[in-house]
């Protein structure tokens, strides 16, 4: 339906304000009720990402996020929370509002309209349970919508907030701050950031076939899955220094791995244009490349004699990586600026990376996780509990 220039998919518009606290029951019950309504539909529960998103909502996950909150007893929402979601990452609009709603907040959601057409499915289920009678109450409290870019409308619902997320680059938010937030309003704003992958290569020397082939496909599943395109995807693999064997033949025997796991990517011709495109770009911009390696179009890897004072330079899409061996642990934690989000291990302990990082007083990298989980959505996400912020303390 539409309301002047606004497109509702779900919910309410306007929306009526019930302001819960964190966790609660009737919430719970909603995304209990929403997983069990993607493993019954076809379409959704073969949809990757949605299938994803059924299962970050098992009931003992979402109570492993309520013991990350303090003094969850004594908490209550902010209120209305505006979201602005991403166009290139469609299924994020979901998690975005399951995290502001965990927190006891309604919600009004902009979803992109280039994405509208992709998650329109999963739009309509959420719609469909906030009809029924039992979910009724959520579903007057929260609205997904879409409308071009108005800067009348996005200044409107921005003023009528009790906080804002933005999800999108750094330009995007900058345009969309100069529309104000009331005084006592929060904002977070998830801007660029850039990722990349450590691997400790003495734990390669004795993988067998079924391993080699295991970790590729985890890393693919971080990378290929999105086309490279989200914040928390490894783009640049550093090798940690190695002794026990050829260091040149283990990166060969990875690579092979990983486009292996790549051969049933939808590379899609435009895909390909773009990415030879990008190719020549880095040839001739980053005087670093010592070497390209191509296997067919899925894969491109860029071996490195040095690291560019900006890393976020190295940023392929569509599977194109760029390697570099490490000398050194300090080269590591120098490169951590507040612009890294995620680093990807392998054969990395955490909590050392962790401990390094915290004794170095580096200014970036939020995250640290095995190769694999660099797509999981947390509700701490750049460094912030979103369930802590988007709530607040009654002392």
């Amino acid at each position: 339906m539409k309301h002047d220039a606004i497109t509702v998919s779900a919910g309410t518009w306007p929306i009526k304000s019930h302001i819960l606290p964190p966790f609660s029951p009737i919430v719970c019950s909603f995304l209990e009720a929403l997983a069990e309504g993607i493993r019954q539909d076809p379409f959704l529960k073969s949809d990757t990402a949605c299938s994803a998103l059924a299962f970050w909502l098992r009931r003992r996950h979402l109570e492993y996020f309520q013991s990350l909150v303090s003094a969850a007893g004594s908490r209550l929402g902010r209120g209305t929370i505006f979201h602005i979601a991403p166009a290139n990452i469609p299924i994020l609009f979901a998690y975005s509002l399951i995290i502001s709603m965990l927190a006891g907040n309604n919600n009004v959601v902009r979803i992109s309209e280039r994405a509208a057409q992709s998650v329109h499915p999963l739009c309509a289920l959420i719609d469909h349970l906030w009809q029924q009678p039992r979910f009724q109450c959520i579903g007057q409290g929260n609205a997904l919508i879409a409308y071009d870019r108005s800067r009348q409308i996005t200044d409107s619902l921005s003023a009528a907030c009790h906080g804002r997320i933005i999800w999108g680059g750094d330009e995007s938010i900058a345009v969309i701050r100069h529309s104000p937030l009331a005084a006592r309003a929060v904002e977070l704003a998830f801007a660029d950031r850039y990722s990349l992958a450590l691997f400790q290569p003495s734990v390669m020397t004795h993988w067998q076939k079924d391993e080699w082939e295991l970790y590729a496909h985890r890393f693919y599943l971080d990378t290929y899955d999105m086309d490279q395109n989200a914040c928390s995807s490894p783009k640049l693999v550093i090798w940690l220094p190695h002794t026990d064997q050829d260091l040149t033949t283990l990166q060969h025997h990875w690579w092979d791995a990983v486009a292996g796991a790549a051969k049933d990517y939808d590379l899609a011709p435009i895909k390909v244009s773009r990415k030879y495109t990008q190719l020549w770009q880095f040839a001739v911009t980053v005087p670093e490349i010592k070497s390209i390696q191509r296997q067919g179009n899925d894969l491109y890897v860029y071996t490195l004699s040095s690291l560019p004072d900006d890393i976020t330079r190295l940023a392929g899409t569509f599977g194109q990586f760029f390697q570099y061996e490490a000398q050194r642990w300090e080269q590591v934690i120098s490169i951590l600026t507040q612009k890294i989000q995620t680093v990807s291990v392998i054969g990395v302990p955490a909590k050392q990376l962790r401990q390094a990082i915290i004794a170095n007083g580096a200014a970036g990298c939020d995250r640290i996780v095995p190769t694999g989980q660099a797509m999981e959505m947390h509700i701490i996400w750049d460094g912030i509990n979103m369930i802590e912020y988007l709530s607040r303390v009654i002392s």
